[in-house]
């Protein structure tokens, strides 16, 4: 799908001057899109775990995004409440460490702050599915603003609950 198409899904809560967090970025396809819809006051973490994949990043000379070499699961140079949106596009059914990640984003999220999270449909019996109670169990932890699914994905837009800050 083009980054657009699922960038059109939660743009409206994206504001310049925001700090973004793209868990699993990949060499950087969403990197452009996010990137101007946070402006030069804003800042994108890119974290991924592929060397080569962050080395691309660099590449691309966006000034406002920090690539980082790192995991869903370990984000430990990002301070607790610090980013205003969490964007981790069919992330966490590539990932053993499902509990970690998920855990990591909250801690990270500011209260008030978005995530736009999607998944892949189970596929088997691969450990790396994120599971239908997984699902259900993230969404408990947030306020669904929209949700939206097809044959091979699951989404949701939502807010960590909590006092804005």
């Amino acid at each position: 799908m083009p980054p657009t198409k699922v960038v059109d899904r939660f743009r409206d809560y994206l504001r310049p001057g925001m700090t973004l967090l793209d868990v699993g970025s990949g060499p950087g396809f969403f990197l452009p899109i996010l990137s101007k819809l946070v402006g030069e006051e804003g800042k994108v973490w890119a974290v991924d775990p592929d060397p080569r994949a962050i080395e691309r990043i660099r590449k691309r000379g966006l000034s406002n995004v920090e690539p980082r070499i790192g995991t869903a699961s370990s984000l430990d140079f990002l301070p607790d409440k610090s980013v205003d949106f969490v964007f981790s596009n069919l992330v966490l059914c590539c990932l053993l460490d499902h509990e970690g990640a998920v855990k990591e984003m909250l801690r990270v999220m500011k209260d008030g702050s978005k995530a736009y999270i999607s998944v892949t449909r189970s596929r088997g019996k691969d450990p790396r599915n994120f599971r239908t109670e997984e699902w259900r169990d993230l969404e408990s932890k947030l306020k669904i603003i929209r949700r939206g699914s097809s044959i091979m994905e699951l989404w949701m837009l939502a807010e960590k609950p909590g006092i804005k800050q």
